[in-house]
């Protein structure tokens, strides 16, 4: 299983970043996120990366990323 972003539907948020660094230290802290999010200022673009940290969160019925991700722009898909 790989975690995949629809850009299209990615705002840009971050909230998947925060939750990601929640699921590893349950507190809201991008530092500590598998999870990158960065935004070109100019053109509006959108850039997301899944570190090799990312363990789907583990151990969770759904990753956090894909659960709370406002625009459902994350999820889950065959490897």
């Amino acid at each position: 299983m790989r975690i995949v972003r629809d850009s299209k539907l990615c705002h840009g948020c971050r909230t998947c970043e925060l939750m990601c660094s929640f699921h590893h230290r349950r507190a809201l802290s991008p530092e500590h996120s598998s999870i990158h999010i960065t935004r070109d200022n100019a053109s509006g673009e959108v850039y997301w990366h899944v570190d090799s940290t990312c363990d789907k969160c583990k151990g969770e019925e759904q990753p956090f990323c894909e659960r709370y991700c406002l625009y459902e722009a994350v999820r889950r898909v065959a490897s």
